[in-house]
């Protein structure tokens, strides 16, 4: 009779005296499971098709390297960003008032300003940054300007216009004003629509100290060049709209979903998570 050598698990379950089931069982319940982890992420992917490992870690409540491990199992890539768009201006009505989060900055490189700052101190300073950008769209440029509380990263005021002029930002800042109490500080970038006489007297009636970036400065801006950059991505093909009141409402839904849904990575929340918790503490 001829002898058949026993297979490899059969001798190790010999040697090491466990069943020979045992040696079938890891292989088989790990992929199992990352085929239930790949489902679970490609959802929360889904979801927020612009979310990188960081955040589907923070969403998932997994590790870093276990998100990135099924991540790459399941082929899944975050969306790319889209490109800002550079704006036009139009007359300055006032000078533009002195950068008033400056001593708030600490610089990582103090010669190198654009490589970037610490903002961690800058949370501190009681401001809202407002700015402005625009969204091609059925052949016209729609324009959208919101005011950003720096503590919280929360989106407290918007609007939505066909022109940038004084009255689009004018706008965008009273809807701020009507659900939460004025900033200390109300900062933007030297753009001449921020720059009016009417922005002026209303900041001055109500104690607001008005503050701009340097000329040329882009990154003393920097939490509203990272919203807009997130907007436009959260937002998808515009093409999808049939109109103007179909934008409207989807840039209104995104902002929601910013604010309410998406997390935020230096808060682990959402901003209007966070900004419950500042409520609870204080």
């Amino acid at each position: 009779m001829e002898v058949v050598e026993p297979g490899w698990r059969t001798h190790f379950s010999r040697v090491l005296k466990i069943a020979r089931s045992n040696l079938y069982t890891k292989p088989v319940k790990q992929s199992f499971n990352d085929q239930l982890a790949i489902t679970e992420l490609k959802t929360v992917s889904d979801i927020n098709p612009y979310y990188g490992v960081t955040r589907l870690a923070i969403e998932l409540g997994w590790s870093e390297k276990k998100t990135r491990r099924i991540r790459n199992l399941a082929g899944v890539v975050a969306a790319k960003r889209t490109k800002r768009h550079s704006k036009s201006s139009i007359k300055a009505e006032v000078k533009a008032p002195n950068n008033a989060l400056k001593s708030y900055i600490d610089f990582n490189n103090p010669n190198r300003p654009q490589d970037g700052q610490n903002y961690s101190r800058m949370t501190e300073s009681g401001a809202w940054v407002q700015d402005f950008t625009h969204i091609y769209f059925m052949g016209m440029w729609v324009y959208v300007a919101t005011v950003l509380d720096i503590k919280t990263r929360r989106i407290v005021g918007w609007s939505i216009g066909l022109r940038h002029d004084t009255e689009l930002v004018h706008r965008a800042i009273l809807d701020a004003f009507s659900k939460y109490p004025p900033p200390t500080i109300l900062h933007s970038d030297q753009g001449s629509e921020y720059l009016s006489y009417r922005l002026q007297d209303l900041c001055q009636k109500m104690e607001i100290i008005l503050s701009c970036s340097d000329k040329g400065s882009p990154w003393q801006n920097g939490f509203k060049e990272r919203f807009y950059s997130t907007l436009k991505d959260e937002l998808g093909p515009v093409k999808r709209f049939k109109d103007i009141a179909e934008l409207n409402e989807g840039i209104a839904l995104t902002i929601y979903y910013y604010n309410h849904k998406r997390i935020h990575t230096a808060l682990k929340m959402s901003p209007a998570a966070y900004a419950a918790t500042l409520q609870n503490i204080n």
